[in-house]
């Protein structure tokens, strides 16, 4: 009994680790910073000048990072969003390399209307940052280096922090 409470225990310890790894975290490794930032040995979220309009952030420090993150900026209201819901918002996108604008909702008529979780067209990994939020939320996401689905016009080279408001 005890050698099979062993293999329970290791895979327990094993199964913390490679979540750690997978966050972009390691053990003992990262923390919670200032307004909820993630501080790890990998990358911490640049600062937002301007949340309410998803304005200027400050140039990133350190090398691209190698995975895609999220955290809430502001809190929104209402039930929250479900899978295939269409979500309006609208969004600033910045280089990681540079901290310049480099796409911007800004530029179009009217805010960007997606469905939460569906990925046609859109990168994968802010539809599915859209499910479970609410309608008011400010996030801010950063788009990994060498991400698969990103527009052609962008660089894949480099990495992106997208600051998406939830209208």
């Amino acid at each position: 009994m005890k050698f099979k409470n062993h293999y329970v225990v290791t895979g327990i310890a094993l199964s913390a680790t490679l979540l750690m790894s997978a966050c972009g975290g390691s053990s003992g490794d990262s923390s919670a910073g200032p307004n909820g930032t993630i501080i790890s040995n990998d990358f911490t979220f640049p600062t937002v000048a301007n949340i309410e309009q998803r304005a200027g952030v400050e140039k990133p420090i350190g090398p691209a990072p190698e995975f895609s993150a999220r955290r809430t900026l502001s809190e929104g209201a209402g039930d929250p969003i479900g899978f295939g819901e269409p979500v309006v918002l609208n969004y600033n996108m910045y280089s990681w390399a540079t901290g310049e604008l480099v796409d911007s909702t800004d530029t179009l008529d009217e805010p960007l209307t997606v469905r939460a979780g569906v990925t046609n067209g859109v990168p994968e990994y802010l539809t599915k940052s859209l499910l479970g939020r609410q309608v008011g939320e400010t996030l801010q996401l950063v788009f990994k280096q060498d991400m698969a689905d990103l527009p052609e016009y962008l660089d894949k080279s480099d990495a992106y922090v997208v600051v998406v408001s939830l209208l």
